[in-house]
């Protein structure tokens, strides 16, 4: 997968951008606030049709969107794609109301509206960003998020699964809180059907994340030995909150789909009854996978508490790394790769042996950094050097 040109109008400080992106991607520089994450920021809403900075999506927009026209601030991210699937093209465009300060966002792939979740899917990249260390240091919200928003753009069940999931916590939620005081037989009776929707689609969550790790573990494990050059070992663990037996852990990743599915459903009913009363007295749904968590491990101990914030580094790049063979594996293509000013985060040594494996993806790569220096390496030289004006927003190759 490829973009071939990415059109900005109103968004973030750009009030209009067209550009041509070469095939093999290109390097950019510019000073600090000139727009360079801006633009990678766009790349990454149309893959996963959310920021990776904000969740305030009205930021997204110019401040001076539409207001000499008096109409309603908005701001629009296209991309033409060259893909497997041939060319295609990709739209997102956001419209503020002033009134209520929300946002609607409307999809449109190849020219057709499309809901949001058959858009995702459309743009597959993966991202680097010096933010991503929170991926270790963070709250477990951040690594769910992670791999939720990866099975997303690979799996287009699991999205639906998710999002059924999020529908369904959120109305049994609101349930428990009701029936505070019920006697039981109400309370399994009004609940029936909620735990039965919920073991359904939080099963496949729970094991569709199971079988990426599996596969995914195994490389990160790989790539940080090839980045640290050492004799330590980075493993990853998937945190359940469901108790779930060695023997059927390894039933879920090695059993297909559906049975593996069938598997847990039954264990996943039997801890929902039997934390009942705790989740009626709390009025919340007490696991699941909006419960789990992603735990990385140097040699069998917490890296966020024995390891430096230099390993910690080392380790997500890892696991960005694994990530971008796992969707190829996955889908057959490679990923965009994004990576906004992570290379003046490393020294010479990582930053060397980064550039090197990077070289060898046949990817199309787009790389940032405030400086020109970081960016002027042999691996990177057939890749096009570009400046970005912070005075008038535009990207001129060198």
């Amino acid at each position: 997968m490829r973009i071939s040109r990415l059109e900005l109008e109103e968004f973030r400080c750009f009030r209009s951008l067209s550009l041509d992106i070469p095939p093999a991607g290109f390097r950019l520089f510019g000073k600090n606030g000139s727009g360079k994450t801006s633009l990678i920021e766009a790349l990454y809403l149309l893959a996963t049709t959310r920021s990776f900075r904000t969740t305030t999506e009205r930021y997204l927009i110019h401040r001076e969107s539409a207001r000499e026209f008096g109409l309603q601030p908005y701001a629009r991210v296209a991309a033409h794609l060259a893909s497997p699937e041939g060319d295609r093209t990709a739209e997102i465009v956001l419209r503020l109301d002033p009134s209520t300060l929300t946002i609607t966002k409307r999809y449109r792939r190849d020219g057709r509206p499309v809901r949001a979740m058959d858009f995702v899917g459309t743009v597959r990249v993966v991202l680097f960003s010096p933010e991503d260390i929170e991926l270790v240091t963070g709250s477990p919200s951040i690594r769910r998020r992670y791999l939720d928003v990866i099975l997303s753009t690979i799996d287009a069940t699991y999205l639906r699964a998710l999002a059924q999931y999020a529908r369904i916590l959120e109305h049994r939620n609101s349930l428990l809180k009701q029936l505070a005081g019920k006697d039981r037989r109400t309370i399994d009776d009004e609940l029936a059907f909620w735990d039965e929707q919920l073991v359904t689609f939080g099963s496949y969550l729970i094991v569709a994340r199971y079988r990426f790790l599996a596969k995914w573990d195994e490389t990160v494990s790989e790539r940080f030995r090839e980045l640290t050059t050492g004799n330590q070992l980075l493993t990853t663990r998937y945190s359940c909150s469901l108790s779930i037996p060695p023997i059927v852990e390894a039933e879920l990743t090695e059993r297909p789909l559906p049975d593996a599915q069938a598997t847990l459903s039954p264990l996943y009913r039997e801890a929902l009854e039997q934390l009942r009363a705790d989740e009626i007295r709390r009025g919340s749904t007490l696991l699941g996978p909006h419960r789990d968590d992603l735990v990385w491990l140097l040699d069998d101990e917490p890296l966020v508490a024995v390891g430096s914030r230099g390993l910690q580094r080392l380790a997500v790049l890892a696991g960005k790394l694994a990530e971008i063979t796992t969707i190829q594996h996955a889908t057959g293509d490679w990923p965009i790769l994004l990576l906004d000013d992570v290379l003046s985060e490393l020294d010479s040594g990582h930053r060397a042996r980064l550039s090197t494996t990077l070289a060898a993806f046949p990817a199309q790569r787009i790389i940032t950094a405030a400086d020109r220096a970081p960016l002027e390496r042999p691996e990177f030289a057939a890749l096009p050097l570009a400046v970005l004006d912070e005075a008038q927003r535009r990207i001129s190759f060198v």
